[in-house]
């Protein structure tokens, strides 16, 4: 099982439809201003799955009801595109009717009358081949089969939820670890979201949080919790590790089984000294990192394939430090990619790295002009005033001024698109020292021109050598005269032939590039470039491009260097 889609109506400040759609992305960061309806979109995820509902303190099931509607028929809903495996369906549909006949059985047995609900499995799979599309009503929990109506088919529905990948909430700002975990004694236990994480700890080393309540052995408890304890701060070790979130001593976890609690101290060990702390004790940003990794190593659903859980990050690493969330948005890529689904909300354009998130991955949060909460993908967005940047809407979403791209102490090249900056990083070889600023047209470079002058920047200008880029240019060296002239250049072509940037590829490079990306035959130049930018052996593949196009590269780096010596000269 795996979500591929969630469309959410009705829900909070959620007027109209609004869809999140994983079919071809895994990582989807969600941005924008404060109060614009970030967390509403996680907490309506989560509400679709039955098993998160005691969890949360079940703050994501509380006033869901859009008060910009008033009708009974506008009731909050969340639907889920779920794919499958038809032998995925035959275990349930199976599962289902064994235990109907066992039920049918147990009641005659007890002279009673009972039908079993049995299910045909053929013309169950007749009609959801590979996919189907469950909608989940908040107010009243109940499902339904979106595409064809069933009656009484509750527990089908409810099987493949249950079937389907865990879906994990991560609040920084209210979900707090707990110093002790109450250990039921209810046959089933009765499990919170903190009691299920651990006992997911306990199973994994082979035995049960709430079988060992109940040894009555000291030894055996002992020796079962020192087993445990050892795995979890291996795990917490090596997070620890990752993020670097103190630079002395070292962490670690000591559990104790205690009048059926379970309690949980911090020990801080500097030199050979150990310090006990209980986990509300130490710091917000220990804590996020408590929470976050417990979730992640130990989520207490298991169903289907753990790569497909679905990730719901809310502002996460907010106590971080600014490296550390450098780290961590590392970290989040290699989740998406390793275990699962990541949907995250942020503020920090530390948690945006262009380097690491692709920007036609990022949706744009706002409410529009009746006030529902809307969620756009970066590359739809339709912004009423003109764009000269192609980060733009990142920018404007998280309310950072243009003019902070121009703070650094780097040199700039001004460049018309995104996809020239990528062609540039890959191909060319710059100083380290060099940042490119994509702008969104020729005419941009122009508008881009005015800030960097402005600035004092070290800069030079690029302009594809087409039309439309030598009328800019023109335009450029009369609007700012012959010395900023100096730093204009036009792609370099050859026997004066006009050249945009994808025709710096010679030969049938770009088709060999995507043929080595395995990307459809047809895939556009873009395509081919946004896949090659993030892939990790892109040096490999440029390295077996044809002598011809590493010639116009090798140009273009040439022109690229001498348009900044030009500034040692004055």
């Amino acid at each position: 099982m795996k979500y591929v889609k969630f469309e959410i109506e009705n829900y909070r400040g959620i007027s109209e439809k609004l869809t999140i759609d994983l079919g071809t992305t895994s990582l989807i960061p969600l941005i924008g201003i404060n109060e614009c309806g970030k967390t509403t979109i996680l907490q309506a995820i989560y509400c679709f799955d039955y098993i998160n509902d005691a969890s949360y303190q079940k703050k994501h099931l509380e006033n869901t009801l859009n008060l910009y509607k008033t009708s009974d028929a506008d009731l909050p809903t969340v639907t889920a595109t779920i794919e499958f495996k038809s032998e995925e369906l035959r275990d349930i549909i199976e599962d289902n009717n064994a235990r109907e006949e066992a039920k049918a059985e147990e009641a005659e047995e007890e002279e009673k009358t009972y039908t079993p609900l049995l299910i045909d499995i053929d013309i169950m799979k007749n009609i959801y081949t590979n996919k189907v599309k469950i909608q989940r009503n908040i107010k009243t929990l109940k499902y339904r089969f979106i595409d064809k109506e069933f009656d009484g088919l509750q527990n089908i529905i409810k099987k493949i939820v249950s079937h389907s990948p865990y879906i994990l909430y991560n609040d920084d700002f209210m979900d707090r670890p707990p110093n002790s975990i109450d250990i039921p004694n209810t046959k089933p236990p009765v499990l919170t979201d903190w009691s299920a994480i651990f006992e997911r700890l306990f199973k994994l080393n082979k035995y049960s949080l709430f079988d060992l309540n109940k040894e009555t052995d000291e030894r055996r408890i002992r020796s079962v919790i020192s087993d445990v304890e050892e795995n979890l701060n291996e795990k917490l070790s090596k997070a620890w590790r990752t993020f670097l979130l103190s630079n002395h001593g070292s962490l670690s976890v000591k559990l104790a089984l205690k009048n059926s609690k379970l309690e949980i101290n911090i020990v801080e060990k500097i030199g050979n000294k150990e310090r006990f702390f209980d986990v509300a004790d130490r710091s917000k940003g220990f804590l996020w990192f408590f929470n976050f990794v417990m979730k992640l190593e130990f989520n207490p659903k298991i169903a289907g394939n753990i790569k497909d859980t679905i990730f719901l990050l809310d502002e996460p690493g907010s106590y971080l430090h600014s490296t550390a969330q450098k780290k961590l948005c590392v970290k989040i890529k290699n989740i998406s990619e390793k275990n699962g689904n990541v949907i995250y909300c942020t503020h920090s354009h530390h948690l945006l790295n262009p380097e690491i998130i692709r920007i036609n991955q990022i949706y744009i949060v706002e409410k529009n002009k009746n006030k529902s909460i809307t969620a756009i993908p970066l590359a739809k967005m339709n912004l009423q005033r003109e764009k000269i940047n192609a980060y733009q809407p990142i920018l404007d979403a998280l309310q950072i001024p243009i003019f902070d791209d121009f703070h650094s102490n780097s040199k700039i090249i001004l460049v018309e698109g995104i996809y020239d900056r990528y062609t540039i990083s890959i191909f060319c070889e710059l100083d380290s020292d060099i940042s490119i600023i994509p702008g969104t047209s020729a005419e941009s470079i122009v508008k881009n021109l005015q800030f960097v002058i402005g600035f004092s920047k070290k800069y030079i200008a690029i302009w594809d050598n087409d039309e439309e880029g030598d009328k800019r240019y023109k335009m450029a060296c009369k609007l700012f005269g012959e010395h900023e002239a100096m730093f204009f250049s036009k792609l370099p072509s050859n026997n004066e032939k006009t050249r945009k940037m994808e025709q710096m590829f010679e030969n049938d490079d770009l088709k060999k590039i995507c043929n080595t990306l395995n990307l459809p035959n047809n895939s556009s130049y873009e395509k081919i470039i946004l896949d090659l930018y993030y892939n990790k052996n892109k040096k490999k593949i440029v390295e077996n491009i044809s002598d011809a196009t590493k010639k116009n590269f090798s140009s273009l780096s040439t022109m690229i260097k001498k348009g900044f010596e030009k500034y040692e000269d004055e």
